[in-house]
């Protein structure tokens, strides 16, 4: 039957659906609650069955059952007619004088059976009779029937007492009846009912005079069904001993007495953990470690512990973890304290927080003999650089400490940044900055900045060199004046920026005899947001002009201004999302990078101001410069 609800097929005759558990229709078991198999007991014709496996594989067969079902109306009928046929064959033998007249005889075991009597008649199973009960006379040359009392008397087998058919092999001897023994019409009653499949191999049937005998052999099903059982018995026993034997022999009470618990939780965003020590209501318990007292209510008394209280004194935190020990003390009224049972648990000591922000990453190349260091630690925190005290420099709104680092030519400088932080261990983080060795030195101005918002897209740069050094500006620039170069090493020019974003100012000094110095200076460009948004085109209706002419937009710093909704966030440092600048009914979706100074959220409107950089994953490259929320003012 095909389940309605997942579409699998099931076995006919089934209620449910094995693989989904919905109810199957009525017509999947039957009509009325009645079973297939009995509804096709009555067709003359077997039904084929279609069965479908998991595959899909289809195989046409007959359901055994049909064929179980007519052997059991064969069986029944071939039954009738037996006892039929028998009742004809003793009416025979009582005309000849061969057999009782006065009650009717079967051969087959009274017990109960599957099928019952053809006419209910209780007379039909009754066992022969000895001749002695018998009223009737009996005429001469009659067999004489004798009582079930299971007396032989053996005799050696010989070729002439087989049947006829050639004799089982395990036959080892062969018997006549004793005068006590129920023979009737050729056959030895036992007065028990053998299955066929647990019978003798010796043939059970006589010819003659001549009898072949075995005692009948118990039904090995039964002694096995009963050494399982016992086997069973057996088992709950010892497994019953098992779980009760320990309960019986153990102290009296023992897991039934309230015990302390110690759990760890949170308190005012703080890692803490609770204590909980059962006793009597209004039971006053003490810990003495912290001078804390608690009154027991529901049963126990509870204490809520911050894990910096135990090492709040303590002025250097080395380990990670800390096992700390309470002992709780009961207080009666009179001042008494009987201890408890001591509790010993672990705390966690957290790290000071500490987030780099510049540079990005713990190693820098730089090539100014100034470089501004900016991190972010917890307000209030201590901040030591290089083992000086720098705590004054923590902004209270966001923890950002800002230090301009003094970076020799003389490659690696390290600084070393310490901090700690209320109710945490101590932390630090080590920045390295390099600026390659120079043999004609080269330091730009102190004041000169990482970042321009010029509308003019100028900036003036002033340096210092040996006296007498040859100085070029590789980047774009204008208005160099080299005129104090001899005389104190100073110069200045105006940088260009020709592009949106990072530019790079370059700048080299050569000597006679002396290894070229190259100082390389980065600045970031972006006008402010009047200037930036005059020259933006609208993304939707440029979008294919866009796609056509990705190189040209890019290398023209194009600007383009996209409304629409953050759909999923790609990267965070830096924040790259996708964007769908169109509707839910035609998305067009555009990739975005935030060089702004606002962190997106998805699904948010937001309205961005950005120039082109490129191609992602067949979707345009944005740069953002500067993101608003939906309708906020410029």
């Amino acid at each position: 039957m095909k389940c309605p609800a997942c579409g699998k097929w099931n076995r006919a005759g089934l209620p449910h659906c094995v693989y989904c558990a919905t109810e199957l229709p009525d017509d999947a078991y039957g009509v009325h609650g009645v079973p297939a198999w009995q509804l096709e007991l009555k067709q003359e014709k077997p039904k084929s069955y279609i069965r479908v496996d998991d595959s899909g594989t289809a195989e046409t067969t007959d359901d055994p059952r049909d064929t179980l079902a007519a052997e059991m109306v064969s069986l029944r009928d071939r039954k009738v007619s037996g006892e039929e046929k028998q009742r004809i064959l003793r009416a025979n033998s009582v005309a000849r004088g061969m057999a009782p007249s006065g009650r009717s005889v079967r051969t087959s075991s009274n017990r109960s059976t599957f099928f019952s009597s053809y006419d209910d008649n209780p007379e039909t199973t009754l066992r022969p009779v000895d001749p002695e009960l018998m009223e009737e006379e009996v005429k001469p040359g009659a067999r004489r029937v004798y009582s079930a009392r299971y007396r032989t008397t053996y005799e050696t087998a010989t070729q002439d007492s087989i049947y006829s058919q050639s004799a089982p092999t395990e036959v080892t001897g062969i018997h006549k009846p004793d005068e006590g023994q129920t023979v009737y019409d050729g056959y030895l009653d036992t007065s028990e009912y053998i299955p066929p499949y647990d019978r003798p191999s010796a043939y059970e049937r006589f010819s003659g005079d001549s009898h072949i005998h075995h005692k009948p052999r118990r039904n090995r099903g039964r002694r096995l069904l009963r050494t399982l059982l016992l086997t069973m018995l057996v088992s709950g026993i010892v497994l019953l001993s098992i779980a009760l034997v320990p309960k019986l022999f153990a102290p009296s009470g023992e897991d039934d007495t309230p015990k302390a618990t110690v759990s760890p939780t949170i308190r005012n965003d703080l890692a803490a953990h609770t204590i909980t020590i059962p006793g009597e209501e209004n039971q006053r318990i003490m810990i003495r470690e912290l001078h804390m007292t608690a009154i027991v209510t529901g049963g126990v008394a509870t204490f809520d512990i911050p894990d910096h209280m135990w090492y709040d004194d303590y002025l250097d935190y080395l380990q990670e973890t800390m096992t700390v020990t309470v002992s709780p003390f009961l207080v009666s009224d009179t001042g008494t304290q009987t201890p408890l049972e001591q509790l010993t648990y672990e705390i966690d000591i957290p790290l000071s927080p500490i987030e780099l922000s510049t540079p990005d990453g713990p190693y820098q190349v730089v090539s100014t003999a100034l470089y501004t260091i900016q991190f972010y630690v917890r307000e209030g925190s201590t901040v030591t650089i290089n083992g000086e005290d720098y705590s004054d420099l923590v902004n209270t709104e966001g923890g950002k400490v800002s230090y301009n680092a003094t970076v020799q030519p003389i490659g690696e400088n390290h600084f070393e940044i310490v901090v700690r932080s209320q109710y945490c261990r101590e932390n630090s983080l080590t920045v390295t900055l390099y600026r390659e060795k120079q043999e004609i030195p080269l330091d730009l101005a102190s004041d000169i900045g990482n970042t321009s918002s010029d509308e003019t897209r100028y900036m003036t740069v002033r340096a210092t060199t040996l006296p007498g050094a040859v100085v070029k500006v590789l980047s774009p620039y204008t208005d160099l004046d080299i005129t104090n170069v001899d005389i104190d090493g100073s110069f200045s020019f105006r940088a260009v920026f020709d592009k949106i974003g990072d530019n790079t100012i370059i700048i080299t000094a050569d000597y006679p005899n002396k290894k070229q110095t190259r100082v390389e200076h980065k600045v970031y460009y972006v006008p402010n947001i009047d200037i930036y948004s005059r020259k933006a085109w609208d993304i939707v209706s440029q979008y294919t002009d866009l796609m056509d002419n990705i190189e040209l937009r890019k290398s023209q710093s194009q600007i383009y201004v996209c409304k629409g909704t953050i759909t999923s966030i790609e990267t965070t440092k830096p924040q790259r999302a996708f964007m769908n600048v169109g509707t839910e009914e035609s998305p067009l979706l555009i990739y975005v990078e935030n060089a702004s100074k606002t962190e997106w959220e998805v699904g948010k409107v937001y309205d961005l101001y950005a120039d082109a950089y490129g191609m992602y994953n067949s979707k345009p490259w944005l740069i953002v410069r500067y993101t608003y929320l939906k309708d906020q003012p410029r």
